[in-house]
Protein backbone atom coordinates (compact mmCIF):
# COMPACT_ATOMS: atom_id res chain seq x y z
CA UNK A 1 0.00 0.00 0.00
CA UNK A 2 2.92 2.37 0.65
CA UNK A 3 3.60 2.73 -3.09
CA UNK A 4 -0.06 3.51 -3.78
CA UNK A 5 -0.14 6.04 -0.93
CA UNK A 6 3.05 7.71 -2.16
CA UNK A 7 1.66 7.83 -5.70
CA UNK A 8 -1.43 9.58 -4.33
CA UNK A 9 0.81 12.22 -2.74
CA UNK A 10 2.71 12.70 -6.02
CA UNK A 11 -0.37 12.89 -8.22
CA UNK A 12 -3.29 14.11 -6.07
CA UNK A 13 -2.01 15.99 -3.04
CA UNK A 14 -2.08 19.79 -3.03
CA UNK A 15 0.63 19.99 -0.37
CA UNK A 16 3.87 21.88 -1.01
CA UNK A 17 7.35 22.22 0.42
CA UNK A 18 7.99 20.64 3.82
CA UNK A 19 4.35 19.58 4.09
CA UNK A 20 4.71 17.49 0.95
CA UNK A 21 7.90 15.87 2.27
CA UNK A 22 6.23 15.03 5.58
CA UNK A 23 3.26 13.52 3.76
CA UNK A 24 5.56 11.43 1.56
CA UNK A 25 7.44 10.10 4.59
CA UNK A 26 4.21 9.06 6.29
CA UNK A 27 2.85 7.54 3.05
CA UNK A 28 6.06 5.53 2.68
CA UNK A 29 5.30 3.87 6.03
CA UNK A 30 1.67 2.96 5.26
CA UNK A 31 1.59 -0.89 5.29
CA UNK A 32 -2.11 -1.55 4.84
CA UNK A 33 -5.05 -0.49 2.62
CA UNK A 34 -6.44 1.78 5.34
CA UNK A 35 -3.49 4.16 4.70
CA UNK A 36 -2.44 4.45 8.34
CA UNK A 37 1.10 4.65 9.73
CA UNK A 38 2.80 5.67 12.95
CA UNK A 39 5.43 8.41 12.77
CA UNK A 40 7.29 10.24 15.50
CA UNK A 41 8.39 13.84 15.19
CA UNK A 42 12.08 12.86 15.55
CA UNK A 43 11.78 10.44 12.63
CA UNK A 44 10.03 13.03 10.46
CA UNK A 45 12.74 15.59 11.27
CA UNK A 46 15.46 13.10 10.34
CA UNK A 47 13.90 11.98 7.06
CA UNK A 48 12.79 15.41 5.81
CA UNK A 49 15.98 17.14 6.97
CA UNK A 50 13.79 19.98 8.24
CA UNK A 51 13.67 21.67 11.63
CA UNK A 52 11.41 20.40 14.39
CA UNK A 53 9.34 23.57 14.23
CA UNK A 54 8.92 23.28 10.45
CA UNK A 55 7.81 19.65 10.75
CA UNK A 56 5.20 20.46 13.41
CA UNK A 57 3.85 23.36 11.34
CA UNK A 58 3.70 21.09 8.28
CA UNK A 59 1.71 18.44 10.20
CA UNK A 60 -0.73 21.10 11.43
CA UNK A 61 -1.23 22.38 7.86
CA UNK A 62 -1.83 18.86 6.53
CA UNK A 63 -4.39 18.11 9.25
CA UNK A 64 -6.16 21.43 8.57
CA UNK A 65 -6.29 20.65 4.85
CA UNK A 66 -7.86 17.24 5.44
CA UNK A 67 -5.03 15.34 3.73
CA UNK A 68 -3.80 13.99 7.07
CA UNK A 69 -5.65 12.87 10.18
CA UNK A 70 -4.64 11.63 13.62
CA UNK A 71 -6.01 8.22 14.65
CA UNK A 72 -7.25 8.93 18.16
CA UNK A 73 -6.43 6.34 20.82
CA UNK A 74 -3.75 4.61 18.73
CA UNK A 75 -0.01 4.72 19.34
CA UNK A 76 3.09 3.24 17.76
CA UNK A 77 5.46 0.83 19.56
CA UNK A 78 7.38 3.76 21.10
CA UNK A 79 4.39 5.98 21.68
CA UNK A 80 4.46 7.55 18.20
CA UNK A 81 1.40 9.28 16.79
CA UNK A 82 -0.63 7.20 14.36
CA UNK A 83 -1.66 9.12 11.23
CA UNK A 84 -4.06 8.34 8.42
CA UNK A 85 -4.17 9.58 4.82
CA UNK A 86 -7.97 9.51 4.35
CA UNK A 87 -7.94 10.62 0.71
CA UNK A 88 -5.35 8.00 -0.27
CA UNK A 89 -7.60 5.09 0.74
CA UNK A 90 -8.50 3.07 -2.35
CA UNK A 91 -6.03 4.90 -4.60
CA UNK A 92 -4.17 2.74 -7.12
CA UNK A 93 -0.93 3.69 -8.82
CA UNK A 94 -1.18 4.91 -12.41
CA UNK A 95 -4.83 5.98 -12.25
CA UNK A 96 -4.17 9.53 -13.46
CA UNK A 97 -6.99 11.98 -14.13
CA UNK A 98 -4.77 14.21 -16.25
CA UNK A 99 -6.13 14.32 -19.84
CA UNK A 100 -3.89 12.70 -22.42
CA UNK A 101 -1.35 11.41 -19.88
CA UNK A 102 -1.68 7.73 -20.78
CA UNK A 103 -2.09 8.57 -24.46
CA UNK A 104 1.25 10.36 -24.26
CA UNK A 105 3.02 7.08 -23.57
CA UNK A 106 2.86 6.61 -19.79
CA UNK A 107 1.46 3.30 -18.63
CA UNK A 108 -0.28 2.61 -15.30
CA UNK A 109 1.65 0.69 -12.71
CA UNK A 110 5.12 0.83 -14.26
CA UNK A 111 8.04 3.20 -14.58
CA UNK A 112 9.60 1.27 -17.43
CA UNK A 113 9.89 2.37 -21.02
CA UNK A 114 6.77 1.13 -22.87
CA UNK A 115 8.64 1.22 -26.17
CA UNK A 116 11.38 -1.20 -25.24
CA UNK A 117 11.47 -4.27 -27.45
CA UNK A 118 10.80 -7.42 -25.41
CA UNK A 119 13.39 -10.15 -25.47
CA UNK A 120 12.57 -12.76 -28.15
CA UNK A 121 10.87 -15.83 -26.78
CA UNK A 122 10.61 -19.32 -28.10
CA UNK A 123 13.08 -21.79 -29.60
CA UNK A 124 13.50 -23.85 -32.69
CA UNK A 125 11.84 -26.79 -31.01
CA UNK A 126 8.46 -27.97 -32.19
CA UNK A 127 5.58 -29.50 -30.22
CA UNK A 128 6.60 -31.98 -27.52
CA UNK A 129 10.19 -30.75 -27.69
CA UNK A 130 10.89 -32.13 -31.17
CA UNK A 131 13.25 -30.24 -33.45
CA UNK A 132 11.77 -28.40 -36.43
CA UNK A 133 12.79 -30.34 -39.51
CA UNK A 134 15.17 -28.64 -41.90
CA UNK A 135 15.65 -29.19 -45.62
CA UNK A 136 17.60 -32.38 -46.34
CA UNK A 137 16.24 -34.25 -43.32
CA UNK A 138 19.12 -33.38 -40.95
CA UNK A 139 20.44 -30.41 -38.98
CA UNK A 140 24.03 -31.16 -39.81
CA UNK A 141 26.14 -29.63 -42.59
CA UNK A 142 26.95 -26.02 -43.62
CA UNK A 143 23.79 -25.55 -45.71
CA UNK A 144 21.42 -26.64 -42.96
CA UNK A 145 23.30 -24.58 -40.38
CA UNK A 146 22.85 -21.50 -42.59
CA UNK A 147 19.14 -22.28 -43.02
CA UNK A 148 18.73 -22.58 -39.25
CA UNK A 149 20.48 -19.25 -38.68
CA UNK A 150 18.34 -17.49 -41.30
CA UNK A 151 15.17 -18.95 -39.79
CA UNK A 152 16.15 -17.63 -36.33
CA UNK A 153 16.78 -14.14 -37.73
CA UNK A 154 13.36 -14.10 -39.38
CA UNK A 155 11.63 -15.16 -36.15
CA UNK A 156 13.29 -12.45 -34.03
CA UNK A 157 11.56 -9.02 -33.92
CA UNK A 158 13.44 -6.23 -35.60
CA UNK A 159 15.10 -3.91 -33.09
CA UNK A 160 13.73 -0.41 -32.92
CA UNK A 161 15.87 2.70 -33.24
CA UNK A 162 18.05 3.29 -30.16
CA UNK A 163 16.40 5.41 -27.50
CA UNK A 164 17.55 6.70 -24.14
CA UNK A 165 17.18 4.00 -21.52
CA UNK A 166 14.31 4.61 -19.10
CA UNK A 167 12.61 7.31 -21.21
CA UNK A 168 8.90 6.88 -21.80
CA UNK A 169 7.42 7.32 -25.24
CA UNK A 170 6.06 10.77 -24.34
CA UNK A 171 9.51 12.12 -23.51
CA UNK A 172 11.41 10.63 -26.46
CA UNK A 173 11.08 13.74 -28.67
CA UNK A 174 12.56 15.83 -25.84
CA UNK A 175 15.36 13.30 -25.29
CA UNK A 176 16.17 13.29 -29.01
CA UNK A 177 16.18 17.10 -29.19
CA UNK A 178 18.50 17.34 -26.17
CA UNK A 179 20.86 14.81 -27.73
CA UNK A 180 20.88 16.73 -31.02
CA UNK A 181 21.70 19.94 -29.10
CA UNK A 182 24.67 18.26 -27.45
CA UNK A 183 23.08 18.08 -23.98
CA UNK A 184 23.94 14.79 -22.29
CA UNK A 185 21.24 13.46 -19.94
CA UNK A 186 21.30 10.41 -17.67
CA UNK A 187 17.65 9.36 -17.67
CA UNK A 188 16.69 7.62 -14.43
CA UNK A 189 13.35 8.91 -13.19
CA UNK A 190 10.25 7.58 -11.50
CA UNK A 191 6.79 7.91 -12.98
CA UNK A 192 5.96 11.03 -10.95
CA UNK A 193 9.15 12.83 -12.03
CA UNK A 194 8.60 11.94 -15.68
CA UNK A 195 5.07 13.28 -15.33
CA UNK A 196 6.49 16.57 -14.01
CA UNK A 197 8.79 16.91 -17.03
CA UNK A 198 5.92 16.06 -19.38
CA UNK A 199 3.83 18.84 -17.79
CA UNK A 200 6.69 21.31 -18.34
CA UNK A 201 6.86 20.26 -21.99
CA UNK A 202 3.10 20.80 -22.33
CA UNK A 203 3.31 24.19 -20.60
CA UNK A 204 6.44 25.68 -22.19
CA UNK A 205 7.25 23.52 -25.21
CA UNK A 206 10.20 21.19 -25.73
CA UNK A 207 12.17 23.90 -27.54
CA UNK A 208 12.23 26.10 -24.41
CA UNK A 209 13.53 23.23 -22.29
CA UNK A 210 16.22 22.35 -24.82
CA UNK A 211 17.29 26.00 -25.18
CA UNK A 212 17.65 26.41 -21.41
CA UNK A 213 19.62 23.17 -21.07
CA UNK A 214 21.89 24.02 -24.01
CA UNK A 215 22.57 27.46 -22.49
CA UNK A 216 23.79 25.79 -19.31
CA UNK A 217 25.89 23.13 -21.01
CA UNK A 218 29.48 23.75 -22.08
CA UNK A 219 31.24 21.67 -24.76
CA UNK A 220 32.69 18.55 -23.22
CA UNK A 221 30.44 18.59 -20.14
CA UNK A 222 29.64 15.17 -18.75
CA UNK A 223 25.98 14.08 -18.95
CA UNK A 224 23.94 15.34 -15.99
CA UNK A 225 21.14 13.40 -14.31
CA UNK A 226 17.60 14.14 -15.46
CA UNK A 227 16.67 15.20 -11.90
CA UNK A 228 19.17 18.08 -12.23
CA UNK A 229 17.50 19.29 -15.43
CA UNK A 230 14.05 18.90 -13.83
CA UNK A 231 15.09 21.45 -11.17
CA UNK A 232 16.54 23.74 -13.85
CA UNK A 233 13.43 23.55 -16.03
CA UNK A 234 11.27 24.25 -12.98
CA UNK A 235 12.66 27.80 -13.10
CA UNK A 236 10.55 28.35 -16.23
CA UNK A 237 7.47 28.45 -13.99
CA UNK A 238 9.14 31.19 -11.96
CA UNK A 239 10.46 33.28 -14.85
CA UNK A 240 10.54 37.07 -14.14
CA UNK A 241 7.76 39.11 -15.70
CA UNK A 242 8.66 42.34 -17.52
CA UNK A 243 7.30 45.52 -15.97
CA UNK A 244 4.27 46.97 -17.72
CA UNK A 245 4.43 50.50 -19.26
CA UNK A 246 4.11 53.21 -16.62
CA UNK A 247 4.98 50.84 -13.78
CA UNK A 248 7.43 52.04 -11.13
CA UNK A 249 8.69 48.49 -10.46
CA UNK A 250 12.14 47.52 -11.70
CA UNK A 251 11.91 43.87 -12.95
CA UNK A 252 14.53 41.40 -11.82
CA UNK A 253 17.07 40.42 -14.42
CA UNK A 254 17.63 36.73 -15.27
CA UNK A 255 19.84 34.95 -12.77
CA UNK A 256 22.05 33.67 -15.59
CA UNK A 257 23.47 37.20 -16.05
CA UNK A 258 24.97 38.53 -12.79
CA UNK A 259 23.93 42.09 -11.90
CA UNK A 260 26.11 44.37 -9.80
CA UNK A 261 24.76 46.70 -7.10
CA UNK A 262 25.89 49.65 -9.24
CA UNK A 263 23.73 48.49 -12.16
CA UNK A 264 20.73 48.07 -9.87
CA UNK A 265 21.21 51.53 -8.33
CA UNK A 266 21.62 53.12 -11.76
CA UNK A 267 18.42 51.49 -12.99
CA UNK A 268 16.55 52.78 -9.94
CA UNK A 269 17.82 56.34 -10.37
CA UNK A 270 16.93 56.32 -14.05
CA UNK A 271 13.40 55.28 -13.16
CA UNK A 272 13.08 58.03 -10.54
CA UNK A 273 14.28 60.62 -13.06
CA UNK A 274 11.71 59.35 -15.55
CA UNK A 275 8.99 59.77 -12.91
CA UNK A 276 10.29 63.27 -12.09
CA UNK A 277 11.07 62.34 -8.51
CA UNK A 278 14.89 62.59 -8.60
Amino acid sequence: MSLDAMDWVWTKSASKGTSRLVLLVIADKCPSPDATAYAGTAMLVQRTNASRTAVKEAVDKLIASGELAVVEGARGPRGETVYRLPRAVGHTRGMSDEPGFERAGFRPGTDSDPGQVPAPRGTDSGPAGGQIPTPGGTDSGPQNARNTRERKEQQQPRASAPVASGVTEALRPLAAALDAAGVGVRWSLGLGEQRDIWRLVQRHGAAALVELAAHRTAPGDAPKPARYWLRVWGDLDRAPVAASPGSNVVPFRPTTAPVSHTDTLAAGLALLEQEGLA
